[in-house]
């Protein structure tokens, strides 16, 4: 008997999709993830394998094309990368690929489209807030600053093939979808962006994809899940005409915080305050600022990753019962997000320092060897750890651990790590104690007496100074 709906009409047997793969291996396609200008991408029965299937018949030409484009992808040094490269060549019935993916990741995009019926802020809390969003951002730049370093390109970098952590209390980050991968030296025209994502000059289509055009699909990426705004789409261009987003996309209008241009101003989105450090703001000027005409002028990943790096060190986790957010450290220790007020016992300010040795001559003339810098980071409820190089700079990324900070009810402790030289001085004491193994400060003597954490035996070596 052939099934009946409610109705009880006869329904149509489900169609199965199949596509197989060059040794023969058949995946059964499910659930749709994406889908772009070249194709789509799938789940199938397998876990944590994904295909993506080409939007073209095999013997369309753009199908051979692009074919031989992923079978490049294939060979290139991506190894280590967190990109989820084409493992088989997908054969019929189109054209495609197999990747595989960890387990537990949603698009970026989910994020992005979070509902918020609950209202704006509250979402951006239980989406992960702050913290989590500096995180991804932070990964994902410094993939992509590898991947550039290898002289790649990632091409078509849109929410939509950035895969995270789909629990908040983790920030995994993965790129799939990798068919427009390309070497920087190639001078084709490949024009394919995601709409609201592309670099200008591929929009206007007077560029390929590069190094540049990455840097700025970045942007508007990290400056959407931080404000919840578009960068180039104020009231100028939400409430005009369709012909305004097309001229903004274009490059042809100044950005929503342009400094001198108020034009295209947005009466939406998050205080920049709130989510962007000087930093972060000044790269996002110079992105879409000069950068909007002038490719050259925009920050590469690399100082992104290092921009990010030093905003998540600035951050005060919130103790308040509705929130949990991080926030950026202030004199009043307030929640921009709440307002509740932090107390100091729940988090521990560390100053970096720099210690470099001077001769007698110098001293007399008041020369001291110790000045410090302008990092800083808060050590909350998660262990810190302390590296060979402060974060936002370039070495912080590659610098080795030295020790491990770890604050609790109890206390602190001090856990140097493995064969690293770890010292403590008092302030106003001149000797320094090697840390043999783990040292704690109890709870009970916290009484804002200053020490001094010395990490390396060189000339110039980095301390942190903190109170307890």
């Amino acid at each position: 008997m052939k099934p009946t709906d409610d109705s009880g009409e006869h329904k149509k047997p489900q169609e199965k999709r199949a596509a197989q793969d060059e040794h023969g291996t058949v995946y059964q396609v499910t659930t749709k993830l994406s889908s772009g200008g070249q194709g789509s991408v799938w789940q199938t029965e397998f876990p944590n394998v994904l295909v993506k299937v080409s939007r073209f018949r095999r013997d369309q030409p753009e199908s051979a094309k692009w074919f031989e484009q992923v079978q490049r992808v294939k060979r290139l040094p991506l190894d280590g990368l967190k990109v989820a490269r084409p493992q088989a060549m997908i054969v019929k019935p189109r054209h495609g690929y197999v990747m595989e993916l960890m387990d537990g990741l949603e698009p970026l995009q989910t994020l992005l489209e979070a509902p918020i019926a609950d209202g704006r802020l509250r979402t951006f809390i239980r989406t992960g807030g702050l913290s989590r969003r500096l995180r991804l951002l932070g990964a994902l730049a410094g993939t992509l600053a590898d991947l550039h370093g290898r002289g790649l390109a990632y091409g078509d970098l849109s929410p939509g093939n950035i895969f995270v952590s789909r629990s908040t209390e983790h920030s995994e980050v993965w790129l799939i979808d990798c068919d427009n991968l390309t070497v920087l030296s190639r001078t084709d025209t490949q024009g394919i962006y995601t709409p609201d994502y592309g670099a200008p000059e591929i929009v206007r289509g007077i560029s390929g994809i590069d190094s540049l055009t990455d840097a700025w699909s970045f942007a508007v990426i990290a400056f959407q899940l931080l404000t919840l705004q578009h960068p180039l789409k104020g009231d100028l261009v939400n409430d005009g005409e369709e012909d305004e987003e097309r001229r903004a996309l274009r490059g042809e209008l100044p950005w929503i915080d342009d400094p001198d241009d108020e034009s295209n101003r947005a009466s939406s989105g998050m205080n920049r305050e709130w989510v962007l450090t000087s930093t972060l703001m000044d790269l996002f000027q110079r992105c879409f600022g000069s950068g909007r005409d002038t490719p050259q002028e925009r920050p590469p990943m690399s100082e992104w990753r290092e921009a990010f790096e030093l905003a998540l060190s600035a951050l005060v986790t919130c103790g308040g019962s509705d929130c949990g957010s991080g926030f950026y450290l202030n004199d009043e220790r307030q929640c921009s997000f709440c307002d509740h007020v932090e107390s100091g016992d729940r988090h521990v300010l560390l100053w970096h320092w720099m210690h470099a040795p001077v001769d007698e001559e110098d001293m007399a003339i008041g020369v001291k060897p110790f000045f410090r810098t302008s990092r800083f980071q808060v050590l909350n409820e998660d262990p810190l750890e302390l590296r060979a190089s402060p974060p936002g700079t370039a070495a912080y990324a590659q610098s080795e651990p030295m020790c491990t900070l770890t604050l609790t009810e109890d206390g602190l402790r001090v856990d140097p790590a493995p064969g690293m030289t770890v010292r403590l001085q008092t302030v106003g004491d001149r000797r320094l104690r090697q840390l043999k193994r783990g040292e704690w400060f109890t709870a009970a003597n916290r009484k804002g007496e200053a020490y001094m954490l010395h990490l390396g035996n060189s000339d110039m070596r980095h301390v942190w100074h903190f109170k307890w």
